[in-house]
């Protein structure tokens, strides 16, 4: 199965090799979420708040999308998983918060850049044996319509 199965992902050939899982659906979306994070990064305060919501409603989106996925397979450390999403989305609103409120974009530029670092070990320690386990039991991800 390859990406090209699937012409409405995004391109996910800008995702690092380290965050490659080889499920198309998984690096596209993945792909997306590094994407969205380096335009948040790299946006001035003009355009910060508009960068940060576009990556908070894409990881939402993302986030739900996996959870979905961990309980229709019925995945054994699916809420362990799901918890380490809730915190970060309840991070992301706190700081989003901040930002708009208050106008503290050393607060919301230091979210964005930690989370590189949460998502690189999020991704090998969570999303990979998510992955490993839809091949091992023959579940096969289709992207449904936004």
């Amino acid at each position: 199965m390859t990406a090209q199965n699937y012409p409405d992902l995004p391109d996910s050939s800008a995702l690092p090799d380290t965050l490659r899982l080889g499920e198309p659906v998984t690096d596209a979306t993945h792909a997306e979420f590094v994407q969205l994070l380096d335009a948040a990064a790299r946006a001035g305060d003009d355009a910060f708040l508009a960068a940060l919501d576009e990556w908070i409603d894409h990881t939402r989106y993302h986030f739900g999308q996996e959870e979905a996925w961990m309980e229709a397979m019925a995945f054994g450390p699916r809420h362990c998983h799901k918890t380490e999403h809730e915190q970060v989305l309840k991070v992301a609103d706190a700081v989003r918060a901040k930002v708009a409120d208050e106008k503290d974009f050393e607060t919301g530029r230091r979210l964005v850049a930690e989370m590189s670092g949460w998502f690189d070990l999020h991704v090998k320690q969570k999303d990979a044996p998510m992955v490993a386990y839809m091949r091992e039991n023959g579940f096969t991800l289709i992207e449904a319509p936004a």
